[in-house]
């Protein structure tokens, strides 16, 4: 993907938010490194829980230019469907009929077999061996576009570790991570094994840790493995350069 379309466009690398410290630092180098991989103006935000709020940045932006908010989220939800989409409709447009001046909204980082490489090197990190059954932990999403997107990367990580892998929430969806640990020791497995399919430490991942599982592995964003960092910063930015690309295709026709 040719990355040079986002020259002289603002990224708006948007997070979820979170009270955990951990989860801060994590987020923000993955920030930092998104603005090594681009000569464009990186501005980071939070859709909930932390400032700034990512519609105070946008309505910020320098009218006579334009942007894109990169979710840093893994699977569509109310956030991506809703929250980024009102707030990109706070950019301040000076000319209404000028289809060039507007702020878009990227998909979410995941679905991604460049995600499932990093969970099952996470997974291996951990201690995990073939042989000890793989939950998938997920935060969840009332949204079945999400719980789509869950399964997918389900699969992928499947694929991955070829071995089969079970799904288990964090919250809103069914079976809930504990329920689906226990449900995979009921099916027989000796030890069980959960794969975070989370950005960064927090509530969803203290809940991970909580589940009963032999081992957890950590989120895919930890602190001091710079290789980590940059797949995902490289996620990223190939997600806003996909929909630059949509973007000026579908304003020069």
């Amino acid at each position: 993907m040719d990355i040079s379309v986002l020259n002289h466009l603002h990224l708006v690398a948007c997070g979820h938010g979170t009270r955990d410290p951990r989860g801060q630092s994590a987020v923000a180098a993955l920030i930092e490194e998104i603005g090594r991989h681009v000569d464009s103006p990186v501005h980071g935000c939070s859709v909930d829980v932390q400032q700034p709020e990512v519609g105070d940045v946008v309505a910020a932006l320098d009218p006579g230019s334009s942007g894109v908010i990169v979710p840093l989220l893994l699977s569509t939800g109310f956030h991506t469907r809703v929250d980024l989409k009102r707030a990109a409709h706070r950019f301040p447009v000076e000319d209404e009929e000028d289809p060039e001046h507007e702020v878009m909204v990227a998909d979410p980082l995941g679905p991604s077999v460049r995600l499932a490489r990093l969970q099952a090197r996470r997974l291996r990190e951990a201690g995990w061996e073939p042989g000890e059954h793989v939950v998938m932990g997920v935060a969840g999403s009332s949204v079945l576009s999400g719980r789509s997107d869950a399964e997918t990367q389900r699969d992928y990580l499947s694929q991955v570790l070829e071995v089969p892998v079970s799904l288990g929430y964090g919250a809103a969806v069914l079976p809930e991570i504990g329920e689906a640990v226990a449900a995979a020791r009921a099916e027989g497995a000796a030890s069980v094994a959960i794969s975070s399919y989370l950005l960064a430490p927090g509530t969803f991942y203290d809940r991970l840790l909580d589940a009963g599982a032999d081992r957890v592995s950590p989120p895919l964003l930890v602190e001091g493995d710079a290789e980590g960092m940059a797949v995902v910063a490289d996620l990223a930015v190939s997600r806003a350069a996909e929909c630059a690309h949509r973007f000026f295709e579908g304003t020069h026709r």
